[in-house]
Protein backbone atom coordinates (compact mmCIF):
# COMPACT_ATOMS: atom_id res chain seq x y z
CA UNK A 1 0.00 0.00 0.00
CA UNK A 2 1.03 3.39 -1.14
CA UNK A 3 -0.78 5.63 0.94
CA UNK A 4 -3.03 5.52 4.48
CA UNK A 5 -6.63 4.53 4.30
CA UNK A 6 -9.30 6.36 6.36
CA UNK A 7 -11.20 3.90 8.53
CA UNK A 8 -13.92 4.61 11.39
CA UNK A 9 -14.53 2.66 15.24
CA UNK A 10 -17.31 3.07 17.35
CA UNK A 11 -16.86 3.09 21.05
CA UNK A 12 -19.98 1.62 22.53
CA UNK A 13 -20.72 1.10 26.30
CA UNK A 14 -23.19 -0.79 28.19
CA UNK A 15 -25.27 0.29 31.07
CA UNK A 16 -22.54 -0.78 33.02
CA UNK A 17 -19.65 1.33 31.16
CA UNK A 18 -18.73 -1.65 29.62
CA UNK A 19 -17.04 -1.58 26.16
CA UNK A 20 -17.90 -3.36 23.18
CA UNK A 21 -15.46 -5.24 21.62
CA UNK A 22 -14.93 -7.54 18.61
CA UNK A 23 -12.81 -10.40 18.15
CA UNK A 24 -10.89 -9.75 14.81
CA UNK A 25 -11.27 -12.41 11.51
CA UNK A 26 -8.96 -10.48 9.37
CA UNK A 27 -5.74 -8.11 9.63
CA UNK A 28 -4.70 -6.30 11.12
CA UNK A 29 -4.28 -7.25 14.26
CA UNK A 30 -6.69 -11.01 13.45
CA UNK A 31 -7.44 -13.06 16.33
CA UNK A 32 -7.64 -9.78 18.74
CA UNK A 33 -10.13 -8.22 20.38
CA UNK A 34 -10.75 -4.46 18.82
CA UNK A 35 -12.97 -1.50 19.17
CA UNK A 36 -15.70 -2.39 16.17
CA UNK A 37 -15.28 -0.52 12.90
CA UNK A 38 -13.32 -0.62 9.31
CA UNK A 39 -12.95 1.15 6.18
CA UNK A 40 -14.31 4.09 4.71
CA UNK A 41 -15.49 3.59 0.91
CA UNK A 42 -15.07 6.58 -1.78
CA UNK A 43 -17.23 9.17 -1.53
CA UNK A 44 -18.89 8.38 1.84
CA UNK A 45 -19.27 10.21 4.93
CA UNK A 46 -17.63 9.34 8.01
CA UNK A 47 -21.25 9.48 9.70
CA UNK A 48 -22.24 6.94 6.90
CA UNK A 49 -19.19 4.46 7.32
CA UNK A 50 -20.19 4.19 10.88
CA UNK A 51 -23.41 3.25 10.43
CA UNK A 52 -22.70 1.00 7.67
CA UNK A 53 -20.05 -0.99 9.33
CA UNK A 54 -22.04 -1.50 12.65
CA UNK A 55 -24.82 -3.20 10.53
CA UNK A 56 -22.36 -4.91 8.69
CA UNK A 57 -20.06 -6.41 11.45
CA UNK A 58 -22.73 -6.25 14.60
CA UNK A 59 -26.26 -6.24 12.73
CA UNK A 60 -26.76 -2.91 15.03
CA UNK A 61 -27.78 0.86 13.64
CA UNK A 62 -25.69 3.25 15.76
CA UNK A 63 -26.10 6.94 16.45
CA UNK A 64 -22.34 8.42 16.37
CA UNK A 65 -21.86 11.05 18.97
CA UNK A 66 -18.39 12.74 19.89
CA UNK A 67 -14.59 11.86 18.00
CA UNK A 68 -12.81 9.86 20.80
CA UNK A 69 -9.67 9.45 19.31
CA UNK A 70 -7.61 9.85 16.10
CA UNK A 71 -5.56 6.37 15.51
CA UNK A 72 -2.66 5.88 13.21
CA UNK A 73 -1.96 1.78 12.59
CA UNK A 74 1.43 1.50 10.55
CA UNK A 75 2.26 -2.09 10.53
CA UNK A 76 1.93 -5.56 9.15
CA UNK A 77 2.15 -3.89 5.43
CA UNK A 78 -1.15 -1.57 6.40
CA UNK A 79 -0.98 2.28 6.96
CA UNK A 80 -4.68 2.75 8.43
CA UNK A 81 -5.78 6.64 9.86
CA UNK A 82 -8.64 5.47 11.98
CA UNK A 83 -11.38 7.61 13.34
CA UNK A 84 -12.91 6.30 16.83
CA UNK A 85 -16.34 7.91 17.80
CA UNK A 86 -18.59 7.35 20.92
CA UNK A 87 -21.34 5.74 19.53
CA UNK A 88 -25.25 4.56 20.89
CA UNK A 89 -27.16 1.57 19.67
CA UNK A 90 -30.13 2.72 18.60
CA UNK A 91 -31.74 -0.25 17.19
CA UNK A 92 -31.08 -4.08 16.43
CA UNK A 93 -29.30 -6.75 18.44
CA UNK A 94 -25.89 -7.77 18.69
CA UNK A 95 -24.53 -10.17 16.56
CA UNK A 96 -21.34 -11.04 14.89
CA UNK A 97 -20.95 -10.51 11.53
CA UNK A 98 -18.46 -9.93 8.72
CA UNK A 99 -15.10 -8.58 9.74
CA UNK A 100 -16.05 -10.48 13.60
CA UNK A 101 -15.79 -13.77 15.19
CA UNK A 102 -17.27 -12.77 18.13
CA UNK A 103 -18.23 -9.72 20.09
CA UNK A 104 -18.63 -9.09 23.72
CA UNK A 105 -19.38 -6.20 26.54
CA UNK A 106 -15.59 -6.22 28.74
CA UNK A 107 -15.04 -3.64 31.63
CA UNK A 108 -11.44 -2.18 31.32
CA UNK A 109 -10.25 -4.74 33.97
CA UNK A 110 -10.65 -7.71 31.52
CA UNK A 111 -8.86 -6.10 29.04
CA UNK A 112 -5.83 -6.29 30.56
CA UNK A 113 -6.56 -10.30 30.35
CA UNK A 114 -7.16 -10.48 26.56
CA UNK A 115 -5.15 -10.45 23.07
CA UNK A 116 -5.85 -6.80 22.32
CA UNK A 117 -3.99 -4.03 21.14
CA UNK A 118 -2.05 -1.86 24.19
CA UNK A 119 -3.26 0.96 21.34
CA UNK A 120 -6.36 0.39 22.24
CA UNK A 121 -6.05 -0.27 25.77
CA UNK A 122 -4.36 3.36 25.95
CA UNK A 123 -7.11 4.88 24.35
CA UNK A 124 -9.80 3.44 26.49
CA UNK A 125 -8.19 3.86 29.48
CA UNK A 126 -7.52 7.16 28.45
CA UNK A 127 -10.73 8.30 27.75
CA UNK A 128 -12.24 6.56 31.13
CA UNK A 129 -9.29 8.88 32.82
CA UNK A 130 -11.35 11.87 31.41
CA UNK A 131 -8.46 12.81 29.20
CA UNK A 132 -9.06 16.08 26.76
CA UNK A 133 -10.51 14.38 23.49
CA UNK A 134 -9.88 13.67 20.69
CA UNK A 135 -6.95 11.44 22.05
CA UNK A 136 -4.23 11.05 19.41
CA UNK A 137 -2.65 7.49 19.26
CA UNK A 138 0.60 6.00 17.14
CA UNK A 139 1.10 2.46 16.86
CA UNK A 140 3.90 0.89 14.83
Amino acid sequence: MSFPKVAVGCVILDSSKRVLLVKRKHPPNQGSWAIPGGKVSYGELIDEALKREMREELSINVIPKDLVGVVEIIKEGFHYVILDFLCEIGSGKIMAGSDAEEAKFFNFDELKHLPISPTTVNMLERYFKGEKLPLRIVER
